[in-house]
């Protein structure tokens, strides 16, 4: 792997995880303020909504569309004629997402009650949920403008604000609640505060990644006749890629809709545990994914299938590095993250422990998202968005006859153990597809995949030492704290030495 790819994977990732940190931060705030009941499954389903279209039509496809267009256009035509296809791309997406927003503002009972029909047999939690969604729809068109730019500076490799953002984002979730409502009684329902605290982080993110815009003089604007072919090109990608740039969100809501119908609270054991899921998600796999994506599609437009393939490859093994062990630690470490992080106020220790076994059915599935998604942006840098579309059909459809077969037998964990196992499949269909392209991954890639294995089950015993001692019964406190970092590091500190004495080292080039 390039030195400067591995700076920018380093980057992203260390950005990724202070906003993955803030989230914990932000999620324990929810838990302290709003507890584990109606008001955060209202919240949590308002957000979900915009969140959800935000993948259909924003950051989700936009990333996966516009970047290997954007490449093409520049190494085939020049830079001026793809920061035109910028600025057309610009004008489209705003006059595009601000007529959704005003039909989600108008139909907004509608979508809730198709999100989450079992808020319909309880009038107060329907009526807050109609209430934060219409406050919060406008976020998709914000993070829309912000997800172009931030293929923009990916696509020009700048990769620093765009990751930087969701860190803003969180601090205004944080900010506005505790601000807004605790400190200074501005609002007068803390479910508000949050909602609001949505907005002005999007806000916030467009204003981070117009500083470099400005400072690289990329010359963007409105444009006024913005529909040709290259425009069309993107337009078309997107379309296409709209299930398949969206299966993880999409199986996050069969997950939703079906967690309404169970006892209360299911929805919010599978959000928090989801959060906790996310950490390695985002410092990892859409880091590397992120960060190589731009690379795998110049090597497409220059019809390198070679460096095609050693890419895929690289980022592969880069993802599974930290994937693999981060699956058995989430699993055996679920309990004592959720009784120190979660546990005060209205978050009680048995919602600890229902939270804790949703992480580890989630936690099942980690290496097959992680590695998902750079089998998926491989297939959008080659353009071939199809493909992805066809398998996340399949993924959903396992997912949602799974989610239905193990609900009765596993409750909400049934829900997030469907979702992992329906992400595997589609893995698997993935990197057949792929291997028909002529996408040939290193052999050795599979004897690496069993050092890790090894590695890990070493981590794990280390781990089950740690557990044996129950530090996290007392919840927090600066010994469970301490506990819960020494596992951590002495485990992936054994797992790092395992994998150094089997021979695996980083080799930057």
């Amino acid at each position: 792997m390039k030195k400067s790819s591995f700076k920018n994977i380093a980057t992203v990732g260390v950005l990724t995880g202070m906003s993955r940190i803030l989230g914990f931060v932000r999620d324990m705030v929810m838990a302290w303020i709003l507890g584990a009941g109606i008001l955060t499954d209202a919240f949590i389903v308002a957000f979900r909504i915009p969140n959800l279209l935000r993948r259909f039509m924003a950051e989700g496809t936009v990333s996966v569309a516009f970047i290997p267009v954007f490449t093409e256009v520049r190494e085939k035509d020049g830079l001026d004629r793809a920061f035109g296809l910028t600025r057309d791309m610009l004008t489209f997406m705003f006059y595009a997402l601000t007529a959704v927003v005003i039909l989600g503002e108008v139909i907004a009972p509608v979508i809730v009650g198709a999100m989450a029909p079992g808020f319909l047999d309880d009038s107060a939690a329907f009526g807050v949920t109609v209430k934060l969604t219409r406050i919060m729809f406008p976020f998709i068109l914000l993070i829309g403008i912000a997800s172009l730019l931030m293929g923009l500076l990916n696509s020009l490799g700048h990769f620093t604000a765009p990751a930087g953002a969701p860190v803003l984002l969180n601090v205004f979730m944080i900010g506005v609640p505790v601000a807004g409502y605790v400190a200074y009684p501005f609002f007068s329902r803390p479910e508000d505060a949050f909602a609001w605290g949505v907005i002005l982080g999007g806000i916030a993110q467009i204003a981070l990644q117009l500083i470099p815009i400005k400072t690289m003089k990329v010359p963007l604007g409105f444009s006024g006749n913005f529909y040709h072919p290259r425009l069309r090109q993107v337009l078309k990608l997107m379309g296409v890629a709209a299930v398949g740039a969206s299966v993880y969100q999409l199986n996050v809501f069969i997950g939703t809709l079906l967690a309404s119908l169970l006892s209360p609270g299911s929805v919010s054991y599978l959000y928090y545990s989801a959060r906790i899921f996310e950490l390695p998600l985002g410092l990892f796999a859409f880091s590397v994914s992120n960060v190589m994506l731009p690379e795998i599609a110049t090597a497409f437009a220059r019809s390198d299938h070679k460096t095609v393939s050693s890419l895929t490859g690289e980022s592969l093994t880069a993802v599974l590095v930290f994937c693999i062990p981060a699956t058995v630690g989430m699993y055996l470490l679920s309990e004592p993250i959720f009784a120190i992080l979660f546990v005060r106020g209205a978050f009680s220790l048995a919602d600890a422990q229902a939270s804790a076994f949703a992480l580890q059915m989630y936690s099942v599935g980690l290496a097959a998202v992680g590695g998902a998604r750079i089998l998926t942006q491989t297939l959008y840098a080659m353009q071939l968005p199809g493909v992805v579309v066809k398998t996340a059909w399949v993924s959903l459809a396992v997912n949602a006859i799974l989610s239905v077969a193990l609900m009765p037998f596993l409750g909400h964990g049934g829900i997030a153990l469907a979702s992992s196992l329906s992400i595997a499949v589609q893995m698997v269909i993935m990197y057949r597809y792929i291997v028909r392209q002529g996408v040939r991954l290193p052999r050795e890639i599979r004897s690496k995949v069993l050092k890790m294995a090894g590695a890990s089950a070493g981590m794990g015993l280390v781990l089950l030492l740690f557990l044996s001692l129950r530090f996290w019964e007392g919840g927090l406190s600066p010994m469970s704290v301490a506990a819960l970092f020494a596992a951590v590091t002495a485990g992936g500190g054994l797992y790092f030495g395992l994998l150094w004495v089997m021979g695996m080292r980083p080799r930057l080039h």
